[in-house]
């Protein structure tokens, strides 16, 4: 029976509800985990990062940099969970240096995590460091409040 691509999601935001700190990076000072029981619901911050894949030296990124990236940059300041998800998407404007339209693979990257000055300062490095590395207009990020039940 094939399984629905919602299944690996609701895994993972289990995964990362179950283990996401209330506080800060650092283990030692990370307070008691959300738990989410069955029919239990976590205020907690949902971010998407729209991560393209080409570079303005059209040399691109390829899987295995994405990869490194995912794995040295990434994970480590999220490394309860996270959701990637292959998406391809395109984009028109000056900001990009262009009036026609740029299309491009990207990788969208859920995470959900508590609302904390040390996530946002996480993420923003995380957004920094993948512009600076592959020579990127910027990463796209959208950030909301949600409810996540289990």
């Amino acid at each position: 029976m094939p399984r629905s691509p919602f299944a690996f999601l609701a895994v993972a935001v289990l995964a990362v509800v179950l283990a996401s700190p209330a506080v800060g990076p650092a283990r030692a000072e990370q307070a008691a985990p959300v738990i989410l029981a069955p029919g239990l619901t976590a205020d907690l911050v949902e971010t998407k990062l729209l991560f393209g894949l080409a570079s303005a030296d059209g040399s691109g990124v390829s899987e295995q940099e994405w990869a490194r990236f995912l794995a040295e940059e990434v994970t480590p300041r999220f490394p309860d969970g996270l959701t990637v998800i292959a998406a391809y998407g395109q984009v028109k404007g000056e900001a990009h240096g262009t009036a026609q339209v740029v299309q491009e693979n990207m990788r969208l990257v859920l995470i959900y995590h508590p609302d904390t000055p040390e996530a946002a300062a996480r993420l923003a490095e995380i957004r920094r460091l993948y512009s600076e590395r592959f020579h990127q207009w910027g990463v796209l990020q959208v950030t909301n409040r949600v409810k996540v039940t289990l």
